[in-house]
């Protein structure tokens, strides 16, 4: 059996896997002690890391979730990069206290690779250098360097990962309230545009994302309700209602339609039968 078959073998197939796994992961002392006795967190970390391709293990190894985000280790996102396949090498071309110079190439992109350095001087301009920067300089800027040189070659591979202390970027995916799509003649020629407000549907999955940190750009009814369902198959009512709640807002806090309606009607059908069935039992 391969490595990565057997890193198969442990992963859930459907999110009730994930919440019987976080379950177990969230009694045990040997995970991070953040997570400890909390199995919501758990399954929400396990997602995280599964939507990046790591194993539960390596997921709660290597990434935690702080304000929605996936917060993870330089070194985690070049595993991630690498196990992608979209890049060629991830490189070290310099380091000393002072400075930091990566570089990479993307598999058939032409032209010259990618480089990014960092330096003293732009730690101290994001007022970065902190008592960690005093003491490990140089493996402080090889973790920032490395760190945007992938996010802005392999966006689609780490989309919306951080490193450790980058408490300057935004606590939330930023997205504008309207967007304007413009139609044009085959030859390019503007012919017509309209200002479109996302659907109550689209401002619900944004703000569900915003508060589990997992991608739901494109969900439909199925995967809002297996996400539900995952929920309600924790074993403690507190787990449940804990895991339900930022759904439940981010539904309430949405503007209503008749597919919200719809949805809401559901979410509350399956959270009293499980209520039900837990005191039957």
């Amino acid at each position: 059996m391969t490595d990565s078959t057997k890193a198969l073998a442990t992963t859930p197939s459907d999110l009730q896997g994930f919440s019987s796994l976080a379950e177990q992961f969230a009694k045990s002392r040997l995970i991070p002690e953040a997570l400890q006795a909390k199995p919501a967190d758990v399954f929400v970390t396990l997602l995280a890391g599964h939507e990046l391709g790591l194993s539960p293990m390596a997921a709660l190894r290597g990434i935690h979730v702080v304000k929605g985000k996936p917060v993870l280790s330089s070194d985690t996102m070049a595993a991630i990069v690498l196990a992608s396949g979209a890049a060629e090498y991830i490189r070290c071309v310099e380091s000393t206290a002072t400075v930091a110079t990566y570089a990479t190439r993307r598999k058939g992109v032409p032209g010259e690779e990618d480089v990014r350095t960092w330096t003293m001087e732009d730690a101290r301009r994001a007022k970065l250098d902190g008592d960690n920067w005093t003491k490990y300089p140089r493996a402080m800027l090889k973790a920032r360097c490395k760190a945007e040189l992938l996010r802005d070659v392999y966006p689609d591979v780490l989309a919306g990962c951080y490193v450790d202390g980058e408490d300057d970027e935004p606590t939330q995916i930023q997205r504008p309230a309207k967007i304007a799509p413009v139609a044009v003649t085959p030859h390019g020629d503007v012919i017509d545009a309209e200002v479109v407000e996302r659907s109550p549907w689209e401002m619900m999955l944004a703000k569900v994302q915003d508060a589990i940190g997992v991608a739901t750009a494109g969900w439909g009814e199925a995967e809002m309700l297996a996400l539900v369902d995952g929920a309600c198959g924790m074993a403690d009512i507190a787990q449940v209602n804990a895991a339900l709640k930022p759904i439940g807002d981010a539904i309430g806090k949405s503007p209503t339609d008749g597919r919200l309606a719809a949805l809401r009607a559901v979410v509350n059908e399956r959270y009293s039968a499980r209520s039900k069935a837990k005191a039957a039992s």
